[in-house]
C-alpha cells in the first residue's frame, strides 16, 4: 500500500501472547526489560516529534510515521476483522481520518495511542455495520510475502482462540497490553474508558484464558 504525497493530497487536501516474566527474574533479565521500555518510550518519543512536525505541514515526516506504525496497525485490525482485505481497507481508512485530524492531536500524549483509538474506532464502527460478523478463515488471503510475514508475526492459533473466547473490549486490551506493550493508561485512553475499567477487563480475560488452556 502506497501513502505517498498524491494519495494524501487527493483524498485529504481539501479540508504469540508475550509470556510474562516469572516474580524471581534474574538480573539480567530486568536489565533486559529496562532496555525494552526503554526503547519504547524513544520510539514513542519520536513518533510524537514526527507528529508535531506533521502539524505544521510537513508531509514527510506523517510518511514517516505511516512506515513505522503500518505493520502493527495493520497486525491490530487484521486480529480484529481476519480479513485481509478488510484490514488494509480499514488501515488505509485510519492513515488518511489521522492525517485530516492531525489538528486535533495532543503531544502531551503518545502519538501511537491516539492513532490506535482511531484504527479501533472504525473497527468497532465496521461490526456494526456488517453484523453478523463473519466467521474465522484462513489469513492472509494474498500470498505476498509481505503478507506471509505479518501473518507469521501474528500468533494466528493463539490469538484466533483468544477472539473467539473473548469479547471485543477484553481481547483489545489485551492485545494492546501484550502486543502493542501499551500501558494500562494508554489502553484506557484508546478505548476511552477509565483505567480501572481497563485493569479488571484484562484480569477477567486473563482468567478466562487460563482455565480454557487447563480444561
Amino acid at each position: 500500500m502506497n501513502y505517498s504525497a498524491s494519495v494524501i493530497d487527493e483524498e485529504a487536501a481539501p479540508g504469540g501472547i508475550k509470556v510474562l516474566p516469572a516474580p524471581c527474574m534474574t538480573e539480567s533479565a530486568a536489565t533486559g526489560q529496562a532496555d525494552e521500555k526503554a526503547k519504547r518510550a524513544e520510539w514513542r518519543a519520536g513518533n510524537r516529534r514526527l507528529a508535531m512536525a506533521a502539524q505544521g505541514g510537513c508531509l514527510e515526516s506523517f510518511e514517516s510515521l505511516v512506515g513505522q506504525l503500518e505493520k502493527p496497525l495493520y497486525r491490530f485490525l487484521l486480529s480484529k476483522t481476519r480479513n485481509h482485505h478488510q484490514a488494509e481497507d480499514l488501515l488505509q481508512d485510519t492513515f488518511l481520518i489521522t492525517y485530516r485530524k492531525l489538528n486535533q492531536f495532543n503531544p502531551v500524549y503518545p502519538f501511537s495511542s491516539w492513532i490506535f483509538t482511531i484504527a479501533n474506532r472504525l473497527a468497532i464502527s465496521y461490526f456494526r455495520k456488517h453484523k453478523p460478523m463473519q466467521e474465522e478463515h484462513e489469513i492472509p488471503t494474498d500470498k505476498t510475502p509481505r503478507c506471509e510475514v505479518i501473518a507469521a508475526e501474528t500468533s494466528e492459533n493463539l490469538w484466533a482462540k483468544a477472539r473467539h473466547l473473548l469479547s471485543a473490549n477484553y481481547y483489545t486490551a489485551l492485545w494492546l497490553f501484550y502486543t502493542e506493550s501499551m500501558t494500562i493508561e494508554q489502553i484506557a485512553e484508546s478505548m476511552n474508558r477509565k483505567p480501572n475499567t481497563v485493569k479488571v477487563w484484562l484480569h477477567r480475560a486473563r482468567k478466562k484464558l487460563a482455565q480454557e488452556f487447563k480444561s
